[in-house]
């Protein structure tokens, strides 16, 4: 099923792109602005069916990493692209990991943090042999009887939180799997203060255990 996933969302992408030239020649511009925008819409959930199916099956080679590093990369990306991320804490942990899938993992949290709320503070401490990073947001939360569905593929929250943002309801799914993979997991909750907090948390890495 995961080969099937990634074939098909692979043979979209030159059609798509093929599609997107031909736009290009509409001559209505109103037209074509529409057009254009249901493309783009139609080439993201490619890109993440693509990303799902690499967090599902994937070949990487586990690797000891420094969290701390890892983060300030990450963070240091994303603040290169313009987001509104700020990172605060240290681990001082090694973990074993593959560094691809956790960049991807990382970078859907805070993409999700920012695309929904404004922005991303994500803090970083160590317990109980384990790395916990916290992504907080800004904006609206999302409902308690509905948190535990946002991890179910394609599902987006019915409020102003989705219908403003678009999305295609995958980044948190893509961020669990890999989570799940590296002997973590993801849980979220409504902050007490505003926003939305996604924990992540990881397993320390001992060599030679």
């Amino acid at each position: 099923r995961t080969q099937m996933l990634a074939a098909i969302t692979h043979d979209l992408q030159t059609p798509l792109t093929r599609m997107r030239l031909r736009l290009e020649k509409v001559a209505d511009a109103d037209l074509q602005e529409r057009l254009i925008g249901d493309l783009s819409a139609m080439q993201a959930m490619v890109r993440e069916g693509l990303e799902l199916a690499r967090s599902m099956d994937t070949t990487e080679t586990m690797q000891m990493l420094d969290l701390d590093s890892l983060l300030d990369s990450v963070c240091d990306d994303a603040a290169d692209a313009s987001q509104a991320v700020t990172l605060s804490g240290r681990s001082g942990m090694a973990i074993l990991g593959r560094p691809l899938d956790l960049r991807r993992c990382l970078g859907n949290l805070i993409d999700n943090a920012v695309k929904y709320g404004r922005e991303a503070s994500v803090t970083v401490d160590r317990v109980n042999g384990a790395a916990r990073i916290r992504v907080r947001d800004s904006g609206p939360g999302i409902p308690p009887a509905e948190q535990a569905r946002v991890f179910d593929p394609f599902y987006r929250v019915e409020t102003s939180r989705s219908r403003e943002s678009g999305g295609t309801g995958l980044g948190l799914t893509i961020a669990r799997n890999i989570a799940e993979q590296h002997g973590g997991s993801i849980a979220l909750a409504n902050h007490p203060e505003g926003g939305l907090e996604v924990t992540l948390t990881l397993p320390e890495y001992y060599p030679g255990k």
